[in-house]
C-alpha cells in the first residue's frame, strides 16, 4: 500500500512539472553566450536577440552592472540562475516576459528620540509615524518614543493637535532623532466672525460657536439649516415636512414671543439675507451668536440669536478650481401598515354590524377579489437628487477674485413634486493702495417648487392624508380611462394621483443680493469701512387645475410678489496695543436698513375651453378672478458702538451699545436701547496654572444684556382703513372703514440674558469642552387682546406679559485616538426650560384652531406658570359598556364641558444629545451623525384620522382594526368602531422621543502627490435618515406641521409630507 503511494505520488509531481508550459519551454530554450562577463544590458540583448522571451523592468534594475557566466550554450534557466539568483534582483516568468524587480533590502533598524515644544518640554502622547505605512507609535510621559523596523530612506511624521506637523527623513547609520513641534499659529490666531467685525476665537467673552465650511460639507445635505442641525449646542433644528424646498424652523434658546418671528437672524457677508439662495459648498464659515452680548450689537434683530454666514472669498495665489457633485436616490423610510382590500372590506362588514346594518361584503365576494391598491406605492416614488457646484478662486497680491456657480435638484419622493435651484457667485476685492480697498460680493439664485397640497385642514383635502384613507378596493382610474372621483364622499377626499397629476402648483423665486465696500485705513489699527447691500427677492405663483381632473371646468391664479431691501453699514475700527500687554479695540458707526414688499395677484378665474394656455391667458376663463395687491414698508436707522480690552491675554472685557429707531413704532417709542457687557478670565496664563502641561486653556466668561424684537407688523400703530362693499338707498358702493386700531402706546418687545459659561481646552487642544448656563426673560410681550363690543372693534395689539427661557448648553470635541488610526468624537447636549411668567389679567392665550374634519378645536395654550405651547384639552377615562370614550370630569358639573379641559402634554423636548463620530485610516474616513431629541409630546391629528374615519367607509390602520373595544376585549387601545364623537384628548398624545443615525458616510482621500493638476480628492458614499428609535406609531417624529415663524402651534403632526431616506455618492475635487 506504502508503495502504491509513492508511485501515485511520483506520477503527480511528474505530471504537473510536465503541465508547467513556462518551466518546459525554458528547459527546452538554450542560448549562447560566449563571454564569462557581461553587462546586464548586453545579457538581456543576447537573451531576446536568440529566443521569443522579452524582459520586462524599471529604471531601477542596474543595466550597467556586470554578471558572470559559466560561458557557452547553456540553457535559458541556467543562465537566469547564474545571473541573479545572488543578487538584490529577482526575477519571474510570465509566459514569454521574464519580469525583472529590485529586491528591498530589509532592516530592523529601531529609531528612538524625544518629542518636545519650543520650551523644552516633552510633549505628551504625540503621534509618530513612519510615512506611508501603520508603524507608528505616541510619546510618553516624558515625550520619549521608540520605532521598530524602520526601513533605510523613511520619513517620520510626528503631530499633535496644537502644533504644526514636522516630518523628518532617516538618515544612513542614524537610530536616534528628536523632534521640537512649533506652535500651530493658525489655530491661536483663528478668527471668528462676529457683529461688524472680527475677533480671535480664544478671545471670545460671549457665547458664540463656529463651525468651518469643511464641516457644513461634510455630508450631503439639501439646505444650510438641515447641514447645522446638531452641530450646535442649543440650536433645535425642525422641519416643518419633508418637502423639497419646504421650510425649517430653528430656534436658538427657546422661543421669545407670541406673535413676533422667532427665527434667528441670518447675516450674510455682514448683511440680512436669505439662506434659501446660499448652496452648501459656497460657505467658509458659520457663526451662531447666542448669548446677549454677542446678539445685543443687532438691537431689536437680536433677541432669537444671530447667524452669521460667511461664504468663500477672494484669496491671493494661483487660481484654484474647486469642483463638488453628488448623485442620491430617495425612498419613503417608512410604509405605514393599512388595510389591504380583503382585510378592509372585513372591516365594512364588522362596523355595519355593530350598527345593525346589511352585510356590505359577501364571502364569496371577498374571496373572489384579485386586486387590492396600494395609495401609497401609487403616490411614492424613488426619487433622485443632484447637487453640482464649481469655485474659481484665485488673484494677485493687488488683485483677488472668485466665482462660482452651482445647481441643485431634488425630486419629491411624492410623483411631480420637487425643488430646483441654480445659483451663481461672485467676489473681488481690489486694493488700490496699501491704504484703500474696494471689495464686493454678488450672489444671485433662481429656484422652481413644485409644491404638493400635503398637510392641514381636512385629512381628506390634503394630498398625503387622501391616500391614507381612500379604499384599497378603489382604484385611480375608471374602466374609461379617466380619473376616479372621490369628492362625493362626506369628507371630500380628493384623488392623490389626479391632484399631483393634474394640478400645478409652482413658485418661481429670483433673489439677489449684491453689496460693496470700500475700506480705508490712514493709518496703522484705524479702519473705515463703508458699505451697501441691496436685497431683491421676486417671486411668483402659476396655480392651474386642468380639465381632466374631476369635475373641474379649469381653474387658473397667479400670484406675484417683490420685496426690495436696502441696508447701509457704516463702521469705525480701531485697534491698538500698547505697553506690551494692553490690547484696546473700538467700533462704533451707524446703519440704515429699508424693506418694502409689493403684492399682486389675479384671484382664481374658472371656466377654460382648453388646457393649452393654462395661466397665461386668464382672460379666456368665464368667471374672471378679482384681483387682489398690498404694500409694506419699514426702516430702522441704528447707532452702533463697542469695545474690546485684553490685558495680557488673562482678563478680557467686552462692552457695546446700540440705539434702533424704528417706523413700526410710534412716536415717544420709536427708539429702543440695547446694552450688554462681558467679562472673560483666563486662569490657565496664571502663573499658578501656567505650568500645567496639560492644561491648554482654562476661561471662565460672564455676560449680561438686552436684546429687542419689533413683533408688529408695520403699520400695527397705525389707524388704518380697508374697503367694504356697503349699501346706500339699496344700491351697493365701495366704501374705506376703519381696519384696525391703535388704542395706547406700544413698546419693544426686550428681551434680558444672563450667561456664565466655561472653555476648558487639554493636552494641547486634543480634548476641548464648552458648557454655559443661560437665564434670559422677555419683558412687554405683544398679543391681541379682546375689546368691549362698543368700541367697534374685536380685538386690539397690547403689551400683554412676560416669559422665561433658561438651560444649559454642553459641547465636548475630542481625538480620542491619534496614531495611524484616528478617532474624533464629538457631543453636544442641550437642555432649555420655558415659562410663562405673566399674562394679562392672567387670561390664557390660545394657539390657532386645528381643524381636520375629526377634530376641531385649539390645542396649544398659553398659561402662567406653565411652559410655552402646552397642549390643552380633555383626559380619558376608559369606555363605557358600548366601548365608548369616557372623558374625565374635572369639576362638580356632571355634564363635560370645556370646563373639564387641562394640560395633557408638552411640546418642548427635556433635553438634545447630538453625536458625532469619524474614524480615519490610510485616507479612508467613516463618520457618522446620530440625532435625539427626548422628553417632547406630539399631538398626531394624523393617527386621530386614521383611527376614525365619522361615518365615511375610509381605510385605517392594521393597528385600529386589530386592537379595538369589543366585548371579549374590553380594554382595547382603540374604541368600538362605531365611535362617533371625539374630543381633542390625550389619547393621541404621544411621546416623540427619539434616536436616530441622521447620515452615515465612508469617504477615501485619493492620493493626489503625483498628479500636476488635481490638488486634492475626495470621493464618498452616504447615506441619510437609515433608521429611527422611536415609539411614535406614524412617519417622523422630527417634523412639526404647522411650525416656523410666529405660530404658536407646535408639536403637531397633520398628514406632514414624509421625509426621505437617501442614498448618496458624491466627489470633492480641488484642481
Amino acid at each position: 500500500m506504502l508503495k502504491l503511494k509513492q508511485i501515485l505520488c511520483s506520477i503527480l509531481v511528474l505530471g504537473s512539472l510536465l503541465s508547467s508550459p513556462s518551466l518546459w519551454a525554458q528547459k527546452e530554450t538554450k542560448v549562447n553566450i560566449a563571454a564569462r562577463q557581461i553587462s546586464l544590458k548586453n545579457l538581456i540583448q543576447a537573451v531576446e536577440k536568440q529566443t521569443d522571451y522579452t524582459f520586462v523592468f524599471d529604471n531601477s534594475i542596474p543595466l550597467s552592472r556586470i554578471v558572470s557566466l559559466k560561458g557557452g550554450s547553456q540553457y535559458l534557466s541556467d543562465v537566469l540562475k547564474q545571473a541573479f539568483d545572488k543578487s538584490d534582483i529577482a526575477y519571474e516568468i510570465v509566459g514569454k516576459q521574464i519580469v525583472l524587480q529590485k529586491v528591498q533590502t530589509k532592516t530592523n533598524r529601531t529609531i528612538s528620540g524625544v518629542v518636545k515644544d519650543e520650551q523644552g518640554e516633552a510633549v505628551i502622547g504625540a503621534s509618530v509615524l513612519v510615512k506611508g505605512t501603520t508603524n507608528g507609535t505616541v510619546t510618553d510621559f516624558n515625550g520619549k518614543f521608540e520605532l521598530q523596523n524602520v526601513p533605510e530612506s523613511a520619513t517620520i511624521d510626528v503631530t499633535f493637535i496644537g502644533y504644526a506637523p514636522q516630518s523628518k527623513k532617516v538618515v544612513a547609520g542614524v537610530r536616534s532623532m528628536n523632534f521640537v513641534l512649533e506652535e500651530d499659529t493658525e489655530t491661536l490666531d483663528e478668527v471668528v466672525v462676529v457683529g461688524y467685525g472680527v475677533q480671535r476665537k480664544r478671545d471670545l467673552s460671549g457665547s458664540i460657536a463656529s463651525v468651518k465650511g469643511d464641516i457644513i460639507t461634510e455630508y450631503a445635505n439639501t439646505s444650510v439649516a438641515s447641514a447645522l442641525q446638531g452641530r450646535v449646542s442649543g440650536v433645535q433644528i425642525q422641519q416643518t415636512n419633508g418637502q423639497p424646498g419646504a421650510g425649517i424652523q430653528v430656534r436658538v434658546r427657546g422661543s421669545n414671543s407670541i406673535r413676533g418671528d422667532n427665527e434667528p437672524l441670518w447675516i450674510i457677508n455682514g448683511f440680512p439675507g436669505d439662506i434659501n439662495m446660499i448652496n452648501t459648498a459656497d460657505i467658509e464659515s458659520v457663526e451662531v451668536m447666542k448669548d446677549a452680548s454677542a446678539t445685543a450689537i443687532y438691537g431689536s434683530r437680536g433677541a432669537n440669536g444671530v447667524i452669521l454666514i460667511t461664504t468663500k472669498q477672494a484669496k491671493e495665489g494661483k487660481i484654484t478650481v474647486e469642483y463638488n457633485a453628488s448623485f442620491g436616490v430617495q425612498s419613503l423610510a417608512k410604509e405605514l401598515e393599512l388595510l389591504d382590500a380583503w382585510e378592509y372590506m372585513s372591516y365594512l362588514n364588522e362596523k355595519a354590524a355593530i350598527n345593525n346594518q346589511p352585510t356590505i361584503y359577501t364571502d364569496e365576494e371577498i374571496k373572489s377579489t384579485r386586486h387590492s391598491t396600494n395609495w401609497q406605492r401609487e403616490l411614492f416614488r424613488n426619487a433622485l437628487v443632484t447637487d453640482h457646484s464649481v469655485n474659481v478662486s484665485g488673484g494677485t497680491e493687488k488683485v483677488q477674485g472668485t466665482l462660482g456657480a452651482s445647481y441643485f435638484d431634488q425630486q419629491g419622493i411624492v410623483k411631480e413634486s420637487g425643488y430646483k435651484r441654480m445659483s451663481i457667485r461672485s467676489s473681488l476685492n481690489y486694493h488700490i493702495s496699501k491704504y484703500v480697498t474696494v471689495s464686493s460680493n454678488l450672489i444671485f439664485s433662481r429656484s422652481n417648487h413644485n409644491q404638493m397640497n400635503s398637510q392641514g385642514g381636512s385629512r381628506g383635502t390634503s394630498v398625503i392624508g387622501s391616500t391614507l384613507i381612500l379604499p384599497p378596493t378603489a382604484t385611480p382610474h375608471y374602466d374609461d380611462g379617466t380619473w376616479n372621483d372621490f369628492q362625493t364622499q362626506p369628507i371630500a377626499p380628493v384623488n392623490p394621483l389626479a391632484y399631483v397629476k393634474e394640478v400645478d402648483n409652482k413658485w418661481y423665486a429670483n433673489r439677489i443680493m449684491a453689496n460693496a465696500s470700500l475700506t480705508i485705513k490712514p493709518i496703522d489699527g484705524l479702519s473705515i469701512q463703508l458699505s451697501a447691500n441691496v436685497n431683491n427677492n421676486q417671486n411668483r405663483k402659476d396655480y392651474y387645475k386642468s380639465l381632466q381632473y374631476p369635475n373641474s371646468q379649469g381653474a387658473a391664479s397667479i400670484t406675484f410678489g417683490e420685496t426690495v431691501g436696502i441696508t447701509s453699514n457704516n463702521i469705525i475700527t480701531y485697534n491698538k496695543s500698547f505697553l506690551k500687554k494692553h490690547h484696546l479695540s473700538v467700533m462704533g458707526g451707524f446703519t440704515y436698513e429699508q424693506s418694502t414688499s409689493k403684492t399682486a395677484g389675479t384671484g382664481t378665474a374658472e371656466g377654460f375651453l382648453s388646457d393649452v394656455t393654462e395661466t397665461y391667458d386668464m382672460d379666456a376663463a368665464t368667471v374672471k378672478g378679482l384681483p387682489t395687491s398690498s404694500y409694506s414698508d419699514w426702516r430702522l436707522f441704528s447707532f452702533l458702538g463697542r469695545v474690546n480690552y485684553n490685558y495680557a491675554d488673562r482678563y478680557l472685557l467686552t462692552a457695546s451699545l446700540r440705539a434702533d429707531g424704528s417706523s413700526r413704532y410710534s412716536k415717544g417709542n420709536k427708539w429702543g436701547y440695547f446694552p450688554s457687557a462681558a467679562a472673560a478670565w483666563r486662569l490657565s496664563q496664571e502663573s499658578f496654572l501656567r505650568d500645567v502641561e496639560w492644561l491648554s486653556d482654562l476661561k471662565f466668561r460672564l455676560s449680561y444684556g438686552v436684546t429687542g424684537s419689533t413683533a408688529i407688523s408695520p403699520y400695527s400703530t397705525q389707524n388704518t382703513l380697508r374697503t367694504e362693499n356697503v349699501v346706500f338707498d339699496k344700491n351697493t358702493t365701495v366704501a374705506y372703514v376703519p381696519s384696525d386700531t391703535y388704542t395706547g402706546d406700544l413698546k419693544w418687545e426686550t428681551t434680558s440674558q444672563f450667561n456664565v459659561g466655561v472653555d476648558l481646552s487639554l493636552f494641547n487642544n486634543r480634548l476641548r469642552m464648552t458648557a454655559d448656563y443661560y437665564r434670559k426673560k422677555t419683558t412687554d410681550l405683544l398679543n391681541n387682546v379682546e375689546m368691549p363690543r362698543s368700541s367697534g372693534y374685536t380685538t386690539a395689539l397690547r403689551n400683554i406679559g412676560s416669559i422665561r427661557n433658561s438651560g444649559f448648553e454642553l459641547q465636548l470635541d475630542g481625538r480620542i485616538i491619534d496614531r495611524a488610526v484616528k478617532w474624533d468624537l464629538g457631543v453636544n447636549f442641550s437642555l432649555n426650560r420655558s415659562k410663562v411668567l405673566v399674562l394679562s389679567e392672567d387670561k390664557d392665550i390660545f394657539g390657532g384652531e386645528l381643524d381636520n374634519t375629526i377634530l376641531k378645536d385649539q390645542l396649544n395654550l398659553m398659561r402662567v406658570g406653565e411652559p410655552m405651547y402646552v397642549f390643552y384639552g380633555y383626559v380619558e377615562d376608559g369606555y363605557d359598556e358600548n366601548g365608548h370614550i369616557v372623558y374625565k370630569n374635572m369639576d362638580d358639573d356632571p355634564a363635560i364641558t370645556a370646563a373639564d379641559k387641562t394640560i395633557i402634554g408638552d411640546p418642548n423636548p427635556d433635553f438634545l444629545v447630538n453625536l458625532t463620530t469619524a474614524v480615519s485610516y490610510k485616507g479612508f474616513t467613516l463618520s457618522a451623525f446620530f440625532q435625539s431629541s427626548i422628553g417632547n409630546d406630539i399631538y398626531s391629528l394624523s393617527m386621530a384620522a386614521q383611527a376614525y374615519d365619522y361615518g365615511y367607509n375610509g381605510n385605517t390602520l392594521r393597528e385600529v382594526y386589530y386592537n379595538h373595544w369589543s366585548p371579549e376585549n374590553p380594554t382595547a387601545k382603540y374604541p368600538n368602531l362605531d365611535q362617533t364623537s371625539y374630543k381633542m384628548s390625550d389619547r393621541f398624545v404621544y411621546d416623540g422621543s427619539f434616536v436616530r443615525l441622521k447620515n452615515l458616510e465612508l469617504a477615501y482621500d485619493v492620493p493626489c502627490a503625483r498628479s500636476k493638476f488635481i490638488k486634492r480628492a475626495r470621493v464618498y458614499v452616504s447615506a441619510q435618515n437609515l433608521f429611527t428609535i422611536t415609539s411614535y406609531p406614524f412617519w417622523d417624529p422630527d417634523i412639526n406641521a404647522n411650525g416656523g415663524g410666529s405660530s404658536m402651534i407646535q408639536g403637531v403632526d397633520s398628514y406632514c409630507y414624509p421625509s426621505a431616506r437617501t442614498y448618496t455618492i458624491g466627489c470633492r475635487l480641488t484642481f
